[in-house]
């Protein structure tokens, strides 16, 4: 390669209005489905109360573990009276669960340039581009993703959409894994469900810790850039990831 390789070159707007097209949103699907259980009906997250709880809650997250963040704070933090949260949200859960639904696409959107990729795009820049993409997401989203981290497992409100996304992720990398083996891109290897789950889940812990501080070897979500694409190109390629002329991760 003759210049420094850019994380998102050969993945161009054009390319994901395409990938748009052809992948139809489900974000206000999925909100719709998860507040079946709320009060007193179903709504889309586009009102200005709704955002504005959205808002507040992830601020607050910033500051505050989910488990101590009161229901109360909420609704100081974002100017709205009990009534109206209660109108919206059965509780603090639901609100995160809120948040993970709105974000879903734009998770979804983070894998694009490795599953849809161009033309042009080897494998390993289709891989870096997308976890560049992928850490990128989780850093604006960080509150509400340590959150689901932290709970998805022993909220059910929480748990059945997050397992959902997981099922997602799963499936459209475990099918990109089948096209490469296929083409004799990559060579043969565990089954391709199960390869695809350990390397997404082990992303999401790796990421989660590193935005603790708590290991001196990553003091932050970038510092995993490195790791986590040695990691993915040795599982789905078998082999130490070509050079890139020493190309920095994007800022």
């Amino acid at each position: 390669m003759s210049e420094a390789w850019q994380p998102d070159r050969g993945h161009s707007r054009g390319a994901e209005r395409g990938s748009d097209r052809a992948r139809p949103r489900v974000a206000s699907q999925r909100l719709g489905l998860t507040r079946r259980t709320d009060r007193p009906r179903g709504h889309q997250g586009t009102s200005g109360a709704e955002a504005a709880i959205f808002a507040a809650t992830e601020q607050l997250l910033e500051r505050e573990p989910l488990h101590e963040l009161s229901v109360a704070a909420i609704m100081a933090e974002a100017g709205v009276s009990r009534a109206t949260f209660y109108f919206y949200f059965s509780s603090k859960y639901a609100v995160v669960v809120g948040l993970l639904a709105e974000v879903m696409d734009e998770m979804f959107d983070s894998v694009q340039p490795f599953i849809t990729r161009d033309a042009g795009m080897t494998p390993q820049e289709g891989l870096r581009a997308s976890i560049q993409a992928g850490v990128e997401m989780w850093l604006r989203h960080r509150p509400a993703l340590r959150a689901i981290h932290e709970h998805w497992n022993t909220t059910e409100e929480l748990r059945s959409l997050w397992l959902s996304v997981i099922a997602r992720f799963t499936q459209a990398l475990a099918e990109q894994i089948d096209r490469d083996r296929a083409a004799g891109i990559s060579p043969p290897g565990p089954d391709s469900r199960a390869l695809a789950s350990t390397l997404l889940w082990g992303a999401e812990c790796c990421l989660y810790v590193a935005g603790l501080d708590v290991d001196p070897s990553f003091r932050h979500e970038r510092d995993m850039l490195e790791p986590l694409y040695v990691i993915w190109n040795g599982a789905l390629f078998g082999a130490a990831p070509p050079a890139v002329d020493g190309a920095p991760w994007g800022p």
